[in-house]
């Protein structure tokens, strides 16, 4: 089946959604920050992004069949890349899989941006640069943990 692919900016429509698979094999944070630059290359800026590792970026993407079918997905960070969907149906998962293989099919968008997991009071400067990803992890003092904390919250 092919399927053709929206980006939308409503994040309202994932409300309710649910963890549905992973968004391909990662086995290093780099990895992950491959995908999200692949995203930008496939979809231009995500629905929502935050400094937050555990929800830097949530897309929000209509997977329309060749029937006319339908189905909204969101790929979303939580550390590794996942996708989420209401549904948990074969068309989720053949549309959720379509989506894997498309986006891997571009050239990552160079960025850099700074995100922070505070479970672990960490600071990761991500670069992703002519098709390869640098991470630099640095501990944050609690002091400055807590000045995050009151900026977030």
């Amino acid at each position: 089946m092919y399927f053709k692919f929206e980006s939308l900016k409503d994040r309202s429509l994932i409300n309710g959604s649910s963890f549905f698979m992973e968004f391909g094999k990662m086995k290093r944070q780099e990895d992950a920050a491959i995908i999200e630059g692949r995203l930008l290359s496939a979809f231009g800026q995500p629905a929502t992004t935050s400094t937050n590792y555990e929800d830097a970026f949530n897309y929000v993407i209509r997977a329309t069949a060749d029937n006319g079918e339908s189905v909204i997905l969101s790929v979303y960070s939580a550390g590794p890349i996942h996708i989420g969907s209401h549904k948990k149906d074969n068309l989720a998962k053949e549309a959720a899989n379509a989506l894997i293989k498309y986006v891997s099919s571009f050239d990552p968008t160079d960025y850099k941006r700074t995100i922070y997991y505070y479970d672990f009071c960490l600071k990761l400067d991500i670069t992703v640069e002519n098709g390869k990803a640098t991470i630099i992890s640095s501990q944050i003092p609690e002091e400055g943990l807590t000045d995050l904390m009151g900026k977030m919250f």
